[in-house]
């Protein structure tokens, strides 16, 4: 079995080349174990993604993939609810410190902001390869330290190989460099797109970034070197790793610590407090009935009292007395300040 953990859809703007509900169909027709989707600083395709994920039976796992100032990145994957609130709370202070498209994340922001997350360490991206690849190996090992203090058994070490020579020396390097320091490794396959057809579509993306041609594009060493950033069965990427049989078996394992799903998040509007004995739907049922007698004079007409019957009964099942009761509450505060108060949409 295999769960593919690390995974871009096209919400990763010009980059990644599927939506992410093929991303998800692909997986499944896989017979992945599982899939995550980990898009570039941002949790831009995250319902669709669930609700496809929900719809064909796979667990979704909710992730992101990070940038430090440096550009290096990591990937974190969410284990619960309070792993969640800290994904959006990295993202946002991210965002909020770069420009558009240029997110900045700070080793700093993560004290405190590790709980309920499992962190990879980026792949080729990351800070502890890119220490490598510039051939700082006590840097590369000072990342990882780092990265373990704030997240403990949680960190793993990210092997991809997508057929290359510089991929295959990186990974008997960061997989000897995880033994000394006692992290365990996974493996994925930091996807780009679906299916290996989708390659060429992802070039042409690519082009568009850069503003090229495809020829340009190639001879100035812009494009991936080849098709093998798509979705693979479990048989692939255990042929893959065949010198790293853990790291495909453990994508299995750090799947099943991903319990939380998207999809169960409900509505969780602040509890509009009420008398005792009074439920915020009899509340507002008495604050509608008391505006209209105001509106339409007393006793109301039948057709409007059918009408105020109708929409409270939608709202009775929708279970969205107390968000109507918050938004009362803004209007009416509003009013007695004498500031202007606009509503929109149906509600």
């Amino acid at each position: 079995m295999y769960a593919e953990l690390h995974a871009w859809s096209n919400f990763t703007f010009l980059d990644g080349a599927s939506h992410p509900e093929e991303l998800v169909d692909r997986a499944a027709d896989l017979g992945l174990a599982a899939v995550a989707l980990t898009d570039r600083d941002g949790l831009y395709g995250m319902v669709r993604f669930a609700a496809r994920a929900k719809e064909r039976g796979i667990p979704g796992i909710v992730g992101s993939e990070l940038t430090f100032e440096d550009g290096a990145r990591i990937v974190l994957l969410v284990a619960d609810a309070p792993g969640y609130g800290n994904l959006c709370e990295l993202i946002s202070l991210a965002q909020l410190r770069g420009a558009k498209g240029n997110a900045r994340l700070r080793l700093e922001d993560l004290t405190g902001r590790c709980d309920g997350l499992i962190a990879l360490s980026g792949g080729a991206e990351g800070r502890a390869e890119r220490a490598l690849a510039g051939s700082d190996p006590e840097r590369a090992e000072l990342e990882l330290r780092t990265l373990k203090t704030a997240f403990g058994d949680r960190l793993y070490v990210e092997l991809q190989h997508h057929l290359t020579a510089a991929d295959a020396g990186r990974n008997e390097r960061m997989a000897a460099l995880a033994v000394r320091l006692g992290i365990a490794c996974v493996a994925t396959n930091g996807v780009v797109y679906a299916a290996k057809d989708d390659a060429r579509l992802s070039d042409i993306l690519t082009c568009v970034r850069h503003g090229t041609t495809i020829d340009a594009a190639h001879d100035d060493h812009l494009l991936r070197p080849n098709a093998e950033f798509h979705l693979k069965a479990a048989r692939a990427m255990r042929r893959l790793f065949v010198r790293y049989p853990d790291a495909v078996a453990r994508s299995v394992e750090i799947a099943k610590r991903c319990s939380f799903r998207l999809e169960r998040i409900t509505g969780q509007f602040p509890l509009f407090p009420v008398e005792d004995g009074k439920t915020r739907q009899s509340y507002l049922r008495e604050l509608v009935y008391r505006g209209a007698a105001e509106r339409y004079g007393s006793p109301l007409a039948s057709d409007v009292e059918r009408q105020l019957e109708y929409e409270l009964g939608m709202v009775a099942h929708m279970d969205l007395a107390g968000y109507f009761l918050i938004v009362w509450d803004i209007v009416r505060k509003a009013a007695e300040l004498g500031v202007l108060c606009q509503g929109r949409g149906s509600a």
